[in-house]
């Protein structure tokens, strides 16, 4: 039980915090009186050009400092670690180019079709769940079983 709890508080203060504190806040822009018209769309708005994105790759860089600082301790997973760090460095790679595409695109946003589908929001949330579940389960499967 004592597991499922450290779990989830790791969970809680490693991943879902850094995730939705900022999104969380982003409706009190409704509060004011004077910001109540613009406030429209404000999380849609504020995540489109793949902004979710820099929350991915910090939380990819401290999977691969957890793997690393683990490696040492484990040696049957060893190789398991060395698939994981290489995964999250392709992510905080993948990210960061499509956090240069998203910021190309939002500067030409003006001469965008309104009816197109947006990829960069799509694929921005996509990739930052995987990079969240992924740091997840690096924790979960490998560093977490060495401290006990």
């Amino acid at each position: 039980m004592a597991s499922a709890i450290e779990l989830f508080g790791w969970f809680v203060f490693n991943v879902a915090i850094p995730l939705f504190a900022p999104l969380a806040l982003l409706p009190l822009a409704k509060l004011p009186y004077f910001f109540r018209e613009q406030s429209h769309g404000i999380v849609r708005r504020a995540i489109e050009g793949g902004q979710l994105l820099w929350a991915a790759i910090p939380m990819s860089a401290s999977a691969c400092y957890l793997l690393a600082t683990a490696l040492d301790d484990s040696i049957p997973n060893r190789q398991y670690m060395w698939i994981g760090i290489a995964t999250h460095v392709f992510l905080i790679v993948f990210a960061a180019v499509l956090v240069l595409l998203g910021a190309m695109e939002a500067s030409s946003a003006v001469t965008r079709p309104r009816g197109r589908p947006n990829w960069v929001l799509r694929v921005s949330i996509g990739l930052t769940v995987v990079s969240a579940a992924a740091y997840f389960g690096t924790y979960a499967e490998f560093v977490q079983p060495i401290a006990y």
